[in-house]
């Protein structure tokens, strides 16, 4: 029978290559066990990130101090690596990728969580009362997505989180107003872009902002009690990983690259750009294996994500200590005309960057709405030079 995984999909076949043992604890490690609810990974929506047990599972196979994720996304990679007192170091293209992992990491002190409870209550207090607000760009850029009340509602907590001068506890914030945006939208979810009316009573918004104030409050708690007091923040910054070097080197990098032709990652956090003022990150043309680059033509997509492969794996071995790991998880492309092998494309890039290849494991995960296999891959490879 088979088993469920990550994402709640069924997973079939695996396949083991190389030092057995270590080929044998990726498999695991890729396979789906329980839901988890713990520390912060619950918290803010975020697509296609990597589960938690998995990435427990392949940091506690490699010890080091120093972890990289130059794809962190939502920082499920760096929380994970806080929980076991290890430097989190993590780069993104997005801006709302940031702003997440940063949130995610944070361990704020009684203190600051106390400041941080009542200037949320606050904020909810006002955007209830707040008055009708129908102009602006702003407004014209989301009015489609969201009912007159919600976007009130949206805009006066907007105001007040700007108007808070601690940039940490404006951070938190900001973090709770992003993980809302697309719950009170009228957009289905964050991968659908599908338009869905609802009618909310009036303060739903604003009382939402509240409860989840008061959810990532508790969640930071749960993942102080793990991190060593003595562990360094989470250092999280934009860069393209093409083009990323470090002051220092790394024991091991831990990432799940986007997979080739599955997501267009920037453009489905439209509204989070029409609110947070970040722009498009650095830009949605450096995005990586972005679904949209297949629709202009497969053969220049497929040779784009070659070359953007073998770029950023080089800067990985720059970035690494000699001996340092590099583990890569990621995922076959399905596009009409056939699947994209991610295999040759990552081991390649591997060798030709100084690497050699450890051990890898892959895992058949059915796709129903293609009536095909998508197959999962998880790669260890040591740096010799």
């Amino acid at each position: 029978m088979p088993t469920k995984t990550t994402a709640g999909k069924e997973a079939g076949d695996r396949r083991l290559f190389g030092d057995e043992e270590t080929a044998l604890a990726l498999a695991n490690a890729l396979e789906y066990s329980d839901e988890v609810d713990r520390f912060t990974h619950g918290f803010h929506t975020y697509p296609a990130g990597l589960h938690p047990d998995c990435a427990r599972g392949i940091l506690d196979l490699f010890p080091g101090e120093r972890v990289l994720d130059p794809f962190c996304g939502g920082g499920t990679v760096l929380v994970e690596t806080r929980a076991q007192g290890r430097t989190a170091i993590g780069r993104d293209v997005s801006g709302v990728a940031a702003l997440v992992s940063a949130m995610r990491t944070a361990t704020p002190d009684d203190a600051t969580l106390t400041r941080f409870r009542s200037t949320a209550r606050k904020l909810t207090e006002t955007a209830r009362a707040a008055p009708v607000v129908r102009t602006g760009e702003r407004y014209e850029k989301v009015k489609d997505w969201y009912a007159p009340v919600a976007f009130n509602e949206l805009e006066s907590l907007w105001a007040g989180i700007q108007a808070v001068e601690d940039p940490h506890l404006k951070t938190q914030l900001l973090g709770i107003f992003s993980s809302i945006l697309i719950k009170v939208s009228w957009r289905k979810s964050d991968t659908s872009a599908q338009r869905v009316k609802h009618r909310r009573p009036a303060g739903t918004t604003a009382i939402l902002f509240h409860k989840k104030a008061r959810e990532l409050a508790r969640r930071q708690v749960e993942l102080r009690a793990a991190v060593d007091p003595s562990a360094p923040v989470a250092d999280i910054q934009l860069a393209d990983a093409r083009e990323l070097s470090l002051n220092e080197k790394v024991d091991l990098v831990l990432t799940s690259p986007p997979y080739p032709a599955v997501y267009d990652y920037l453009p489905m956090q439209h509204l989070r750009w029409a609110w947070l003022d970040s722009s498009e990150g650095m830009g949605w043309t450096r995005e990586i294996g972005a679904r949209r680059y297949w629709r202009k033509g497969s053969k220049k997509a497929k040779t784009d994500w070659v070359k953007d492969t073998r770029k950023w794996t080089q800067r990985m071995g720059q970035c690494l200590n000699k001996g340092g790991k590099l583990v890569v998880v990621i995922g076959d492309g399905l596009t009409p005309s056939g699947s994209i092998d991610c295999v040759a494309a990552t081991k390649t890039a591997a060798i030709d960057a100084g690497f050699k290849t450890m051990a890898h494991a892959s895992l058949a995960r059915p796709d129903h709405a293609r009536d095909s296999v998508r197959w999962e891959h998880i790669f260890v490879f040591r740096r010799i030079s």
